[in-house]
Order: structure tokens, then C-alpha cells, then sequence
């Protein structure tokens, strides 16, 4: 067993921030678990990750040190620690020129420097010299943090992976039709590894707090009828209640501010919703459920121009139960949504690492369930976690049994929830 895990990450935005400054933070406070699903998986801990290159295409951040780059504009979620160090970071870790594919929205570009991306770094490097950077760093996982709507920018690096025998943890809303997820999954396990994907949800976030709320109806026998999640990015970012001035959506809801733009974010979104039905075989057909990123905001013009990580999301259920009693549930939460993040990834990282180390290939299909919104396959929460309890403790299950390298495992035989990438209306 390696006890080093080294990581790349695509698109140094928000969320590599917190993943990186929340492992460093749990490195010199040991004695803090709070936060952290799973403080051991299969012997590996927090300390155990190293974070080696990055690739992005902000003039701000390419070329300059990972550890700088992470707290450079436009990012803009909390600082877990007082500044970054070396205690996850590689001394030598350099954020390298990627190309720029779909991965910048052009609207983007309209939008102030402060809070919006900024284009003009060196040409990108070519796909070989990528696959040389990965090797060269000896790379284990590559993370795809680019922006929602990233299809192409994706296939670049997923490919990359493959050649160069990386891992990948894809956390966007690409990958999600089932056959296309099949065959990128037979990729993998002819290549002897694994992917977790796709679309992550926060540890406890919109996504998490719907499927959990409506199991636990259906569960109780009853029929839900509406489920209408709407997001909005607002509020101030933890540690900056000092700046007195209004804020702007960070950059993954500036992103999604055009509708061609975020349609792959609705239908995963969705897809949570509705697999809660899927898995227990109760109809969807009539009902409302609906989840989209719903409201992006925008200080007015001349004056400070903050970001905001802050994120609000408001619940509105219906159900109906014994007797045809009515029920309706309205909830809001509001988190910090990067930090929210890094706390499925860092174990789908260690998920990874141990189940190539176990022989298993392809998607790891409890991981995905529990780490990510549009997983191969969709499953009870208590189903997810079970899965992952068990790859924790590197001990089989039917699912993975299926999957050792040494059966052989064909993609098409393997168990799918047939998600289609497009929306159901």
C-alpha cells in the first residue's frame, strides 16, 4: 500500500480551494473530525493526500505555484486556514496552461474581473504534454472541478487519465446518459481503473436534504406529489461579514446564468429527485419534481464587487398519506457551498485509491451514489452508505465483486440506472 495519494486538479476555482485549505486544516487540528464522513478509508487518512499540479486557464493562476493560484481571483470561499502550505500542497506544484475547450462560457467574460474569470494565459498545453505532466507528477486522481457545462473540456481529460492511468472523480454534470456513461466505464476497467462520477453533491447540501426528505416519505408509504428545490446564491461568504457592501454569485452560478449553460445541472439535479422513486418503483409520471440552480445574482454597477459562497436553498413538498391526508413541508438551508463540497471528495479521493488497491475497476458505484448527484446507478441512502462503510474497511460486496479486474467486468452487464441526458419535459 502507497501512503501517499497524489492528486491533479482541473479548474483551480472555489471548491479546490476549500478541499485543499479543509485537508490542510484537519492536518494540523488531528484532533478535529468534525465534518469528515470517513477519517480512515481502508488506512488511508487526510494526511495521506498530496496535491502535486493543477490545470486551469486563468491568466491569474496558470503558471503561478498551486498554493498561490488557490486564493487568487475570482475565488472567494472561506479561508480555512491562515495561509496555504506544503502541508498537502507539493513544494512544486505549478497550476499549467489547459485548453480552453467549452470550458469558459463567453458571457463570462462580460462580467467584473473581481468576480468573473480572465483569459490570456500562454497557449494550452497539447494533449500529449498533458499526459506527460500527469505521469511526471505520477499522478494517482485527477479531479474535474472545470466549470457545468464543460462537455468537450471533459472528454480532453478523461482521455488524458486514460493514457496517462490516472484515476478521475467527475465532479460536473457530464458523463450522466447511461450509455455514454457505459462506455466510458468499459474505458476504464480495460485500463484497471476507476472512476467516481458524476455531478458531486455537498455533504450536506439541496441535494442531500431532498433525497433524504423525500426516502423518508416515501419510505413511510406516502405519495409524494411536489418536490420543488430552488437554489440562489446569496449571503456572505463565512469570514467576510466585515465587507459591508452587497455580493455576487460566485462563479459556478455566474456560469450558469445562461440556460444553455446550466441544463446538464438541471437534469442531474433532477435526477436526485427522481431516483428516490426510481430505486423504490413508485411512479414519477404527472408529478412535479423539480431542482434547478434558480437564481443567479449581481451587484449593481460602481461599486465593490464581491463573490459570494454563500448558497440558500428553499424546499416546497407535497405529499399525501393515510386516509389521503395532505402534508406539506417547507424548509430552507443556507450553507457555504465550497467547503460543503470538499467534504464528499476528499473520501471519494481515498475511495478510489483503495478500491484500485482491491482490484476493483470501473465506476465505484456506492461512492458515486453517496459522493455524487448523477450516479450509474441511483440508490436507497442507506444502500450508498453501506457500500461505502464496506470499501472503507476494503472488505467485497455483490456490486464489487462484480467488479474485479480479474472477472473481467463488461460495462453493459453491470448495474445501471438508465439516466438520459436530457430533461423529462
Amino acid at each position: 500500500m502507497s501512503k501517499r495519494i497524489k492528486v491533479a486538479i482541473v479548474g483551480v476555482g472555489n471548491c479546490a480551494k476549500s478541499l485543499v485549505e479543509g485537508i490542510q486544516y484537519y492536518i494540523e487540528n488531528p484532533d478535529d473530525k468534525v465534518g469528515l464522513m470517513y477519517p480512515d478509508i481502508g488506512g488511508y487518512t487526510v494526511n495521506d493526500i498530496e496535491f502535486v499540479c493543477g490545470f486551469d486557464v486563468d491568466i491569474r493562476k496558470v503558471n503561478h505555484p498551486l498554493k498561490d493560484a488557490l486564493r487568487a481571483q475570482p475565488n472567494c470561499a472561506m479561508d480555512h486556514v491562515f495561509e496555504i502550505t506544503e502541508a498537502c500542497v507539493s513544494p512544486d506544484a505549478i497550476v499549467y496552461s489547459g485548453p480552453e475547450l467549452d470550458g469558459i462560457a463567453p458571457h463570462m467574460l462580460d462580467y467584473p474581473e473581481e468576480v468573473s474569470f480572465r483569459t490570456g494565459a500562454i497557449p494550452a498545453e497539447s494533449f500529449d504534454r498533458v499526459v506527460q505532466l500527469l505521469q511526471y507528477h505520477k499522478v494517482d486522481v485527477v479531479i474535474n472541478y472545470l466549470p457545468v457545462g464543460s462537455e468537450e473540456a471533459t472528454k480532453f481529460y478523461v482521455d488524458a487519465c486514460l493514457k496517462a492511468g490516472c484515476h478521475f472523480i467527475n465532479c460536473i454534470p457530464t458523463l450522466i446518459d447511461y450509455e455514454v456513461a457505459q462506455e466510458v466505464e468499459q474505458r476504464f476497467i480495460d485500463a484497471g481503473l476507476t472512476i467516481v462520477g458524476s455531478d458531486m453533491r455537498s455533504g450536506w447540501g439541496a441535494s442531500r436534504l431532498s433525497e433524504v426528505l423525500q426516502g423518508a416519505m416515501l419510505d413511510s408509504g406516502l405519495m409524494v406529489t411536489q418536490h420543488i428545490q430552488m437554489n440562489m446564491a446569496a449571503g456572505t461568504t463565512q469570514g467576510q461579514e466585515n465587507i459591508r457592501t452587497g455580493r455576487t454569485a460566485n462563479t459556478d452560478f455566474l456560469n450558469m446564468a445562461k440556460e444553455y449553460r446550466l441544463e446538464s445541472k438541471h437534469i442531474s439535479k433532477e435526477n436526485v429527485l427522481k431516483g428516490q422513486n426510481i430505486v423504490r418503483d413508485e411512479a414519477i409520471a404527472g408529478m412535479t419534481l423539480y431542482a434547478g440552480p434558480s437564481l443567479t445574482v449581481l451587484q449593481k454597477p460602481g461599486g465593490q464587487y464581491v463573490g459570494s459562497d454563500n448558497k440558500i436553498a428553499n424546499l416546497d413538498i407535497v405529499a399525501y398519506g393515510f386516509g389521503g391526508a395532505r402534508y406539506e413541508l417547507t424548509a430552507r438551508l443556507s450553507v457555504q457551498d465550497s467547503p460543503n463540497s470538499g467534504s464528499v471528495v476528499v473520501s471519494a479521493i481515498r475511495f478510489c485509491k483503495v478500491a484500485s488497491e482491491m482490484g476493483i475497476v470501473g465506476y465505484l458505484r456506492g461512492a458515486s451514489a453517496w459522493t455524487q448527484k448523477s450516479p450509474p446507478l441511483q440508490m436507497l441512502t442507506e444502500d450508498a452508505k453501506y457500500e461505502c462503510d464496506m470499501l472503507a474497511n476494503r472488505q467485497y460486496t455483490d456490486l464489487t465483486e462484480q467488479q474485479k479486474s480479474e472477472n473481467r467486468p463488461k460495462a453493459k452487464k453491470l448495474s445501471y440506472t438508465f439516466n438520459k441526458a436530457v430533461l423529462d419535459y
